[in-house]
């Protein structure tokens, strides 16, 4: 299996975990659980091409994301307060969220360990920042 293979299946499987955790009727409890799955994303990205991070780094660099892309959830965990339809809007829109932001983490993560530079874990900050910001949620046709 190709890297990029592996990188694909890693993706695939952080976002399908991030967006069941996104469900949650919970207000405000999927970011402590976010944080986790997008750290191992990461790290097993590196290994995927063979390259090696320390997880401390890219467990920073996701709590730095996470606090400063914060009012991204806001919406969807707040309409989660409101009973019944509310925790299902919510719920709908935290886990389009979680799936749409872990999938452009990871290719972003990915298309810098394809460019054949050495990714240090300064680099990886930016990478995510540069991610989050320019994520965008499908408009409604």
């Amino acid at each position: 299996m190709t890297p990029n293979e592996k990188a694909k299946n890693i993706i695939h499987s952080a976002s399908g975990a991030a967006g069941a955790v996104a469900l949650s009727p919970i207000p405000f409890t999927d970011a402590t659980l976010l944080v986790p799955i997008q750290v191992t994303m990461i790290t097993s990205l590196f290994r995927a091409y063979d390259q090696k991070v320390m997880e401390g780094a890219v467990r920073g660099a996701v709590w730095a994301v996470a606090a400063t892309s914060f009012g991204r959830g806001v919406v969807g965990n707040a309409l989660k307060f409101i009973p019944g339809i509310g925790t299902t809007t919510g719920a709908a829109i935290s886990m389009a969220t979680a799936v749409g932001l872990t999938e452009a983490i990871g290719w972003a993560i990915v298309n810098e360990l394809e460019s054949g530079e050495k990714v240090t874990p300064g680099d990886i900050t930016g990478i995510i920042m540069k991610a989050a910001k320019t994520f965008k949620l499908p408009k409604k046709q």
